[in-house]
């Protein structure tokens, strides 16, 4: 799990980073543009590629998959035998536990830490959010006048087909559009006193415009990502950058809607000297960004530029490259591989029957010629000793993969084809079930096989094997499955699993 977030941390910066280098080059174009690439980059944080990777993989080509297991490495060194000095056992003990301590705690303080500083976050926006809706809900409603009648105007200018709720507050918050369903613009009381109809007219272009572009959704989707990301700073550098973007473009809007840039950059100013900045980025006000620069920009008046083609070849690039790479790889990842690839070995007859006894009994021995057998198998034992997995690295696979039985026998090798049982079986899975897999990589838990007793003993029952190997015995003629040896008797070299005598 922490792999997984350290990866899309990382493409998610990573993801930033291209979206400054690109905001660089349309420096001199539209905010909206810029405003947009940030915005990307913000819901970046919240789709990660490895979403994309497996929607790639879901309709990249690849047959049917009726087993896949995960690669397991194991290195037994038979040359050493399995004891343990004590004072080796003791120290390896004393030093593991205060290890494995902190290693099984540190994942529960680290989701406790980041819980704790999301939901103070989330509480602190909570507070604000609350302290503005009481204002509104006890602001005036207005539904005449001049302030009212501008409001209309700019709206039918826009061609917003829902009306926007005008509310006359008596608090010193500046002009803000608060809601994101139903919007509502929170008009100060006694804002009449220090500007002009023209200046006001600005004014209210400006938040508009800021509901023409959603952009209360687009703040709430950040405060999001935010709460999730608390603890990384580009989250909270990409906030930053929304908010500049955000209110330049406004800034365009109204210039380009006819506004004097001198008249409503002094509205803006006064705004700023009379009334109080809104306390959350989901409310849009008026006086939000950099001051200077924003009044420079709204002088300048760059945003009715078009962009040149090659910049606009530029964000298809970008915005297809960030979609394109991760599915491509998702695609070309799912690989199928049969089961004998890379593999010349092969029985040189198969033998493959349905087992309906019933019984508890499972028996696997080598046969003569260098051949195998099985009794009372199911596919998924089959599967788990070819590729040398474990159930749980088995996935996927038809319902009856543990629950049909069946006997299977292995004679000979053809010609020029021997090798390690593993790669006959392999072999044999594909001839006989038409076996297909591919392989992946998962997380899963590990475990450590040590000796309970400190003075490094095995237990009494555990005894060298005194198996003859040499010569291995079929099943005797006639016989289904194999039996137990007889009492004194040597047993076969294999292993057999049934129910207790």
């Amino acid at each position: 799990m922490i792999a997984s977030l350290a990866n899309h941390l990382w493409q998610s910066t990573l993801v930033a980073g291209l979206a400054w280098l690109t905001t660089l080059a349309l420096r001199r174009d539209r905010a909206g543009v810029r405003y947009g690439v940030w915005l990307a980059a913000s819901l970046k944080f919240l789709v990660p590629f490895s979403l994309l990777t497996a929607l790639g993989e879901r309709f990249g080509w690849h047959p049917t998959v009726f087993a896949s297991a995960v690669p397991l490495r194991m290195v037994i060194d038979t040359a050493v035998p399995l004891v343990a000095a004590p004072s080796t056992a003791a120290a390896h003990q004393s030093l593991s536990s205060p290890l494995a301590a902190v290693g099984s705690t540190l994942p529960a303080l680290l989701v406790a830490a980041w819980a704790l500083g999301a939901a103070a976050l989330v509480a602190t926006w909570i507070v604000r959010w609350r302290r503005v809706a009481s204002l509104v809900r006890s602001a005036a409603s207005v539904d005449a006048g001049p302030i009212f009648e501008m409001l209309r105007r700019r709206e039918h200018a826009t061609g917003l087909q829902r009306p926007i709720a005008l509310a006359l507050s008596d608090s010193s918050l500046e002009p803000g559009i608060f809601g994101i369903v139903t919007p509502t613009l929170v008009w100060p009381a006694r804002i009449d006193e220090h500007l002009t109809l023209d200046q006001i007219d600005g004014i209210i272009a400006h938040e508009v415009a800021h509901v023409r572009r959603r952009d209360n959704l687009a703040a709430a989707i950040h405060m999001c990502v935010q709460a999730a990301f608390w603890f990384n700073p580009v989250v909270w550098w990409i906030g930053a950058r929304l908010v500049d973007e955000r209110e330049r473009a406004c800034d365009e809007a109204v210039v380009t809607a006819g506004s004097a840039p001198e008249t409503y950059a002094e509205s803006i100013l006064k705004t700023c000297q009379f009334y109080a900045e809104a306390p959350l980025t989901c409310v849009a006000g008026v006086t939000g960004s950099e001051l200077k620069k924003r009044i420079e920009h709204i002088m300048t008046n760059t945003g009715h530029r078009a962009m040149s083609i090659w910049k606009k070849c530029l964000l298809v690039t970008v915005a297809s490259a960030a979609l394109a790479v991760p599915l491509l790889v998702g695609a070309l990842h799912v690989q199928p591989v049969l089961a004998q690839a890379g593999s010349n070995a092969a029985f040189d007859v198969t033998s493959v029957k349905p087992n309906n006894s019933g019984s508890g009994q499972i028996m696997m021995l080598p046969a003569a010629n260098a051949g195998w057998q099985a009794s009372n198998v199911t596919l998924g034992m089959l599967v788990r000793m070819a590729f040398q997995v474990q159930d749980s690295q088995i996935t996927g696979g038809p319902k009856w993969l543990f629950e049909d039985r069946f006997d299977v026998m292995g004679t000979g090798v053809a010609a020029g084809r021997n090798g390690p049982l593993f790669d006959k079986l392999k072999a044999l899975l594909v001839d006989r079930f038409h076996l297909v897999t591919h392989m992946e990589k998962r997380e899963q838990s590990m475990y450590a096989l040590v000796l309970a007793r400190t003075d490094g003993k095995l237990g009494e029952k555990m005894t060298p094997s005194t198996a003859d190997c040499s010569a291995p015995q079929g099943p005797a003629p006639g016989q289904r499955g194999f039996a137990p040896p007889a009492p004194g008797q040597r047993p076969r070299c294999g292993f057999g699993i049934g129910p207790a005598a």
